[in-house]
């Protein structure tokens, strides 16, 4: 692949992203995320209030891990069937069955009657976040401009990832952990109304596409079937190295409060875990400001590099000051390794697969998460801190591997026959891979 990405002038940047409907669609996007991320905090904690920690933990553990293993298979419908009608009809059952939760909990139903309407509601979620990020390549001209919507709609992810624990403490503080829960979900509820009508307004629902490629090779179709993106080499490439990420953070995510507790240092609980997401807000808006003129997949490898090799050092790292230091130079990484993720998705994956292969993006890391710190989880609960930072950083040592022996892939294969543009502003092509 030989595309390059130069970043285009500030002026035009922001006239970009300041414009019909960019604009619009990146705010509803950043809110639908900061209310989507204070929903599982909001929920513990009321959980915890009325049911207690372990019934509450296997309530928001099963909502969790539901989201991450079913939202391919959300997407997949999306590709198959088109977005417009399922859209709407996995909107109304995901908002009808969070408000059940909300009264659940509220009444104080068997615990296991809200595990039951939290799993519902996990497993009819729409994946808002693939399907917009599929759009993308048709609200914008050209490889430039791809890259910078892409940039500022990562930003505004981990933004949101910094914001949402805020916004759900504050709201817990005010309102207790009921109300404050009962507020999250009519919040859900306006933004993905917000989200349906936009699509709507903005004409981004597509009708499904065919790989006429795949109808010609019986072998092909049925890996297609069972595997989805999964199925095309490149595309795994693509996620191995999230799939390390997600080991390396849901390990630290169960780790760090444990360790700084047992250190007598509660107070480090909040930098700690603050370090990759602020990390990742400065490395994005360094990527998306700074120019870089290589190939996506050669940038892909440097990034991973860049991600896991201050993680290969967790083991050293004892002082308190030093992991945070070590999670900061990481968190650097993690922002415009997902950009590139999603660059290299727009430059490789077909149409008829493009919204299923964005959810692997999220899935893969959130799989990786949960299986990971289940083990760390166990090693920490045995005082085990030495050997969880050897497993991790024996994970990150996996991810060095992977960018270095990663094959180049330099010739994206030939897209599937682009979707007709959008009526809008924008003219609309999909980004040249040349």
């Amino acid at each position: 692949m030989t595309q390059t990405t130069a970043t285009p002038p500030p002026a035009g940047t922001r006239r970009l992203l300041t414009r019909m409907p960019v604009l619009p669609l990146l705010t509803i996007a950043f809110l639908t995320r900061v209310t989507v991320a204070a929903l599982p905090i909001t929920l513990l904690l009321t959980l915890a209030h009325t049911y207690g920690y372990a019934r509450a933990g296997a309530v928001n553990g099963g909502y969790t891990l539901v989201l991450a293993f079913l939202a391919p298979l959300r997407a997949r419908i999306l590709d198959r069937w088109g977005t417009g009608r399922a859209l709407v009809l996995m909107g109304a059952t995901t908002m009808t069955l969070m408000t059940l939760v909300a009264i659940s909990a509220a009444a104080r139903w068997p615990w296991w009657t809200t595990l039951l309407l939290t799993i519902g509601a996990g497993s009819t979620t729409p994946p808002l976040n693939a399907a917009l990020r599929a759009s993308w390549r048709r609200l914008t001209t050209g490889p430039d401009q791809l890259k910078a919507v892409h940039s500022a709609d990562s930003i505004l992810e981990e933004a949101g990832f910094v914001l949402a624990p805020l916004t759900a403490g504050a709201a817990i503080a005010l309102l207790g952990p009921t109300r404050a829960y009962e507020a999250t979900v009519a919040c859900y509820l306006l933004v993905v109304t917000a989200y349906l009508t936009a699509a709507h307004h903005y004409n981004l629902t597509r009708q499904p596409t065919t790989n006429t490629d795949a109808l010609h090779d019986p072998g092909r179709r049925r890996r297609k079937a069972w595997l989805g993106p999964l199925a095309q080499p490149r595309i795994l490439a693509i996620m191995l190295p999230l799939f390390v990420m997600g080991t390396v953070f849901g390990g630290t995510g169960v780790l760090l409060p444990a360790y700084a507790q047992a250190h007598h240092a509660t107070t480090w609980i909040g930098p700690l875990l603050a370090a990759t997401s602020t990390g990742g807000v400065i490395g994005g808006l360094l990527y998306a400001t700074t120019p870089w003129h290589q190939p996506l997949w050669q940038k892909y490898r440097l990034l991973t590099l860049g991600f896991a090799l201050p993680a290969c050092f967790l083991v050293l790292a004892h002082p308190l000051w030093l992991l945070a230091l070590l999670l900061l130079l990481c968190g650097l990484f993690v922002t415009p390794l997902f950009i590139n993720a999603f660059l290299l998705l727009d430059a490789t994956a077909t149409d008829d697969i493009r919204i299923e292969a964005n959810t692997w993006v999220g899935a893969s890391t959130d799989i990786a998460n949960g299986t990971i710190a289940i083990i760390i989880g166990t090693l920490t609960a045995h005082q085990n801190f030495n050997t969880a930072l050897l497993l991790l950083s024996c994970c990150a040592t996996a991810g060095v591997l992977i960018a270095l022996t990663s094959p180049r892939h330099d010739h994206p294969p030939a897209h599937a026959e682009p979707q007709p543009p959008l009526a809008g502003p924008a003219t609309d092509h999909a980004p040249s891979p040349s």
